[in-house]
C-alpha cells in the first residue's frame, strides 16, 4: 500500500510541471508590432505566477460618462519583475497611469503590457521581458536586404 502511494506521489510529482508548460500560451493573440498608449487608473493588480495582470479602467473619452476597462497581461511573474524594481505594491488601486501596451489582435480591450508611467510620481516600471516584436528576433531577416520578388 505504501509503495503504491510513493509511486503515485511520484507520478503527481513529475505531472504537474508538464501541465504548467502545457498550460502556458504563446502571445500570438497580441500585435507585437503595435504600441498604444491609455491613459486610466488602476483597478486591480494581481501578482501571481506565470503572467501578472492589471485591470485599468481608461479615462472617458469626450461624452462618455464612464471608462472602459483593460485587461493587460504582463510578460512575466512576479520574480523575473522584482529583478528589474517591482513589487507587489509598484501600483495600487487608484493610482493614474500612462500604460503602454501591444493590443490584442481581436480589438478587445486587453494587450501586453510594455510600459507603465505613475503620473503622480514619474516613475516608470517595464516589464524586464525581452522586446518579443518581429524586428528584434535574432533570426529577423534584415528588411534592408530582402530579394526582390521575394515574400
Amino acid at each position: 500500500m505504501n509503495r503504491i502511494l510513493l509511486m503515485a506521489a511520484l507520478a503527481a510529482t513529475f505531472a504537474l510541471p508538464a501541465a504548467s508548460v502545457y498550460a502556458h500560451h504563446s502571445f500570438a493573440m497580441f500585435d507585437m508590432a503595435k504600441v498604444v498608449a491609455v491613459t486610466a487608473t488602476i483597478k486591480e493588480f494581481q501578482w501571481t505566477a506565470p503572467h501578472a495582470l492589471l485591470w485599468v479602467v481608461e479615462d472617458p473619452k469626450p461624452g462618455e460618462t464612464t471608462g472602459k476597462m483593460w485587461t493587460i497581461e504582463l510578460s512575466t511573474g512576479p520574480a523575473p519583475l522584482m529583478r528589474v524594481g517591482w513589487t507587489k505594491r509598484s501600483v495600487v488601486p487608484g493610482d493614474r497611469v500612462i500604460i503602454e501596451l501591444s493590443p490584442l489582435r481581436s480589438g478587445e480591450l486587453g494587450g501586453s503590457f510594455r510600459k507603465l508611467t505613475i503620473l503622480k510620481t514619474g516613475t516608470v516600471l517595464e516589464s524586464g521581458a525581452p522586446d518579443v516584436s518581429f524586428d528584434n528576433l535574432p533570426d529577423a531577416p534584415d528588411k534592408s536586404k530582402t530579394v526582390p520578388g521575394a515574400r
